[in-house]
């Protein structure tokens, strides 16, 4: 093998996860990393999500006392935690000593983007509690900003869109017509709907037809291979679940079937 031959190898082999489209355009999404193998909002469940081929990490943002933003879906660490309380009323090293299951420790927020910049996948950011001001820094400041994407209320997602041009939000809807409010306000790529506005082809054709993907949550009982196939026939592109792995094998034969 030539020398440059050689260095085409190399780069090809270092080029992130992310670089490439996933088969049939569908992204695997897991739930809080993979929370049904390992602790939710854990660098353990993120790793056990990358090895079965998932391109984005869901987990949930909340500020310590102090302000620290660190993973957690609950407003207390009760459930998830060998802790008592409320997330806002602990500092960060009282939330750093607990046990959020198998040993691991509690990741604050930059680890998190961190962890997936070096792995080269994506993170979606629940936004639970915080200033969007100290969530856009801390984006900005890793170099994530074109590797996320943002979920919470409107008002908030257009203060991303402000901070963070370019940025990838994921507002829900509530009409057919609110599809194409959401993409000219901030100009995503990415929509959420429910699994019956999914059922309508009205809502997948606004999407598409504003140049952004379709995500949908698939949980509880639908998250099984017969949904989750559905969900990629009827043209979702995002899919969360508990269950990336179910949703990276099936998309190698499932796809969008426009009617």
């Amino acid at each position: 093998m030539n020398r440059n031959a050689l260095l085409l190898l190399v780069f090809a082999c270092s080029m992130p996860v992310s670089a490439a489209a996933p088969p049939n355009g569908v992204y695997a999404v897991g739930h809080r990393g993979f929370k049904a193998v390992a602790p939710e909002n854990t660098i353990e469940s993120f790793e056990a999500a990358a090895a079965v081929g998932t391109d984005y990490m869901e987990t949930d943002i909340r500020p310590s006392r102090e302000g620290e933003l660190v993973l957690m879906h609950d407003g207390t660490v009760d459930r998830t935690t060998n802790g008592k309380g409320a997330v806002s009323n602990l500092s960060f090293a009282e939330l750093r000593q607990l046990d959020a299951g198998h040993g691991q420790r509690i990741p604050t927020f930059r680890e998190a983007l961190l962890w997936a910049k070096r792995k080269g996948v994506r993170i979606d950011v629940d936004h639970k509690a915080g200033a969007v001001e100290d969530l856009a820094r801390v984006i900005q400041e890793t170099g994530m900003t074109k590797l996320v994407v943002v979920e919470g209320n409107r008002e908030n997602l257009v203060k991303f869109a402000t901070l963070l041009p370019g940025i990838d939000t994921m507002p829900k809807v509530d009409s057919v017509s609110d599809v194409g409010v959401a993409c000219g306000l901030l100009h995503t790529t990415v929509i959420r709907l429910s699994l019956e506005q999914l059922a309508q082809p009205a809502y997948v054709g606004a999407v598409n037809g504003c140049g952004a993907r379709v995500s949908v949550t698939v949980l509880g009982q639908a998250d099984n291979e017969e949904d989750i196939r559905r969900a990629i026939t009827l043209g979702a592109q995002l899919i969360e679940t508990d269950h990336p792995d179910l949703v990276a094998r099936i998309r190698l034969t499932a796809k969008f079937e426009p009617r």
